[in-house]
């Protein structure tokens, strides 16, 4: 399913890749473009829930390689748009913007980010906000996932 803006249409931030090159060796696939200060890859469990947050000052690119995931977004006016990103998709989370994601299954995934996420960092410039996959808009797009596998800090 493509990603969905609140009108229902496309969302352009749904993003494939630049190019594949494919022969009998296998494939180069290269992802759009995107400054990148740091790239992490993140597997997750089937439920987990990840972030629920937003950067101060990070955007980040997420490009999934295996599984998939449901992206859930937050708007400044706190409309809700939902996406389930496959394989070779990528989305762009940019800065102030809450965001989470949900995992149906097993996914691997790799983030691209334009801030240097290393040491304290991170967690010093992630601002918390409330479960977004708990809003009822949302709950479709979660049928059949099972339990949430959800991380609360103390």
């Amino acid at each position: 399913m493509p990603r969905q803006n609140t009108a229902g249409s496309p969302d352009p931030r749904t993003l494939p890749p630049e190019a594949v090159h494919t022969d009998p060796r296998g494939r180069i696939i290269t992802l759009p473009p995107f400054d990148t200060a740091g790239t992490t890859v993140i597997e997750s469990e089937p439920g987990a829930v990840r972030g629920n947050h937003y950067h101060r000052h990070e955007s980040h690119l997420m490009y999934v390689v295996s599984g998939r995931m449901i992206y859930i977004e937050e708007d400044a006016e706190q409309r809700i748009s939902v996406a389930e990103i496959g394989p070779g998709q990528s989305v762009v989370s940019p800065r102030g913007v809450a965001h989470t994601t949900v995992f149906p299954e097993r996914t691997v995934f790799v983030t691209l980010s334009d801030w240097d996420r290393r040491g304290r960092r991170y967690e010093d410039e992630v601002v918390r906000v409330a479960p977004l996959e708990d809003r009822p808009e949302v709950a479709p797009y979660l049928e059949g996932i099972g339990e949430l596998v959800r991380w609360r800090q103390g």
